[in-house]
């Protein structure tokens, strides 16, 4: 079945997860010439199962927004290289070979498309997505991250950090003048105002629109006091917690990190290191810039 006629993206935001997509999402949503789908991460080609799903469900998602306007969407599995499967029962990372890489797979049904990355220090993230884990309720609270990783492959803690490994195959297929990387402590953290109109101008927008509340965080990681109301005594009480007059004191408790210790260990930061940053020195070649920003937690 051709596909010629129907809506598709004009972007993809393809990760990494962690590191600033959904503030990124916002901003865009924000523009008036831009129409974007409810549903930010359809997940289409980077999962195998969700892909089987087929083209008309995925050009579905896009099928009443405004033509004129601007769209796209933001799954974070698509910075990748294999299609994995989601649902395979057990802890194994399977993948669907037949379907070629994720790069290629976009590439050939959206020729055109821009593509939108974000990079955060991979320590950092992979602490991040660790907690996020923690409070959906995948992980227990006190689990180290190296048993979690090697127990668990398919929540790709460590692995959705090796960016160097990702960016090389990505630019095999899309050229630069349709990529733009945005490095999260200083793009999104530093100079959101900045970022966000380069962004839109990326896609051809009015780049002087201002959205309002730049410095937003959007799905901002839980403290480690909430991860553990969430966990032992239920999501209510967590979210009870966000309000005064207990919202203060967990968000004293959390700025202040003083029950941080009992998440990541020092041995779980010597883990991620000893991972992720030999890698670094590549990531800066690709990038053609350093990384001072990236402190992969080293101790001070």
């Amino acid at each position: 079945m051709k596909y010629d006629n129907v809506r598709k993206p004009d972007f993809l935001i393809i990760g990494a997860p962690r590191a600033g997509t959904s503030w990124l999402w916002s901003m865009l949503d924000r523009h008036p010439g831009t129409d974007l789908p409810k549903v930010k991460e359809p997940f289409f080609f980077g999962a195998a199962d969700i892909y089987s799903k087929g083209k008309e469900w995925y050009y579905d998602i896009f099928r009443n927004l405004d033509a004129s306007k601007v769209t796209g969407e933001g799954s974070t599995s698509n910075f990748y290289d294999l299609v994995p499967y989601f649902f395979n029962p057990g802890e194994e990372l399977k993948f669907d070979h037949s379907l070629g890489t994720i790069p290629a797979l976009i590439t050939a049904e959206l020729p055109d498309v821009k593509i939108f990355i974000c990079l955060r220090d991979p320590v950092e993230r992979a602490i991040s997505h660790f907690n996020l884990f923690m409070r959906q309720g995948d992980i227990a609270p006190f689990s180290s991250i190296e048993e979690i990783d090697r127990k668990h492959p398919k929540m790709r803690l460590v692995e959705y950090g090796h960016y160097a490994r990702f960016l090389k195959l990505w630019r095999q297929y899309v050229p630069p003048e349709r990529m733009r990387i945005f490095i999260y402590e200083e793009a999104i953290r530093q100079h959101p105002d900045a970022t966000i109109k380069a962004a839109y101008e990326f896609l051809d927008l009015a780049p002087d629109f201002r959205p309002g509340k730049v410095r937003e965080r959007i799905n901002a990681s839980w403290g480690w006091t909430r991860i553990l109301l969430n966990y032992y005594l239920g999501r209510r009480v967590a979210q009870v917690s966000r309000h005064p007059p207990l919202g203060f004191i967990f968000d004293k408790l959390d700025r202040l990190g003083s029950l941080e210790r009992f998440n990541v260990r020092d041995s779980d930061i010597e883990y991620l290191r000893t991972k992720l940053l030999p890698e670094k020195e590549e990531i800066e070649r690709l990038l053609g810039r350093k990384l001072d920003c990236w402190k992969y937690r080293a101790s001070t």
